[in-house]
């Protein structure tokens, strides 16, 4: 008598990375968790940050008190796949900027004041096409012109801290990727990047938050908080990356001073470019000469 042989088409298992349950299917039946948990990329983010901002993975009390219990290991569970606990990165900083605006609001901690800079160099080259009629002094003018304007563009990135923070998130992650090394770059992608980056904007902003509620009580002591505030960036960014670079804490440290440093001078370069542009266009506009 022939044993009748039944060859079972083997299922396909998954380990969750989260709890580590092995299952089959779309989705852990343990805790919820998606199967298809992707390594973080530029596209990655792009495609899913809509869906983000609509869900979360976890709760925003325990992200919050694990950013600042253990931020290192929270960096490496989320690129491990351990996402399940964390509140997403972006929901979360589009959440903390909600309320900071809310409270920067209401507390009035700093006046917005909006100067064109076009408007400031017709102006300055009005005046001083009057002063000196025809003979104008074509480098001093630019050279004053180009102060005025870092002057201004200053006040305009303080003035308007919070969108030019969002904005310049790319150069933030640039810059990390320049001064954490090459060996680091190689192990982790832009995207990757991007997630520290992301939480360390988060405390950031925190920070911030409370220096806004405290101005109500003391305009000396936020003014004291607002002078630390590129202190509290690099202990951000220390605390978010250290794990992550497995560096030691001083090391880590300086090379997230560089960060900030590298940031700002890239910022200035980029700013005095533009400037230069705009300045040579109006003295052109008004037939005015190095």
């Amino acid at each position: 008598m022939e044993d009748n042989t039944i060859i079972a088409e083997e299922k396909k298992t998954t380990k969750c990375l989260n709890c580590g349950t092995e299952f089959e299917g779309n989705f852990c039946p343990e805790c919820g968790q998606r199967a298809d948990t992707k390594r973080f990329t530029i596209r990655f983010i792009f495609t899913n940050l809509l869906q983000a901002i609509l869900s979360n993975d976890g709760g925003v009390w325990f992200t919050l008190k694990t950013l600042f219990t253990r931020p290192g290991q929270m960096m490496i569970d989320i690129l491990n796949g351990k996402r399940k606990s964390y509140f997403s990165p972006f929901p979360m900083l589009f959440l903390v900027l909600s309320l900071y605006v809310l409270i920067f609001t209401f507390t009035g901690s700093r006046d917005t004041d909006m100067n064109a800079i076009d408007k400031v160099i017709q102006e300055e080259a009005a005046t001083a096409v009057e002063i000196k009629g025809d003979n104008v002094d074509g480098a001093t003018l630019f050279r004053n012109q180009l102060v005025g304007g870092l002057a201004l563009c200053g006040k305009l990135y303080q003035n308007h801290y919070t969108l030019m923070m969002l904005l310049t998130i790319p150069v933030y992650i640039a810059m990390a990727r320049l001064c954490y090394g090459r060996t680091n770059r190689r192990r982790y992608n832009w995207g990757e990047y991007c997630i520290p980056v992301v939480y360390a904007t988060i405390i950031v902003f925190l920070y911030r938050c409370l220096a806004s509620i405290l101005f109500v009580f003391s305009e000396k002591i936020y003014d004291s908080m607002d002078s630390l505030g590129w202190l509290v960036t690099i202990i951000a960014y220390s605390m978010c990356f250290k794990k992550m670079l497995e560096f030691s804490v001083v090391k880590t440290a300086w090379r997230s001073a560089l960060v900030y440093v590298f940031y700002f001078a890239t910022m200035f370069v980029l700013v005095v470019i533009a400037l230069v542009a705009v300045i040579a266009y109006y003295m052109q506009k008004y037939n005015i000469e190095l």
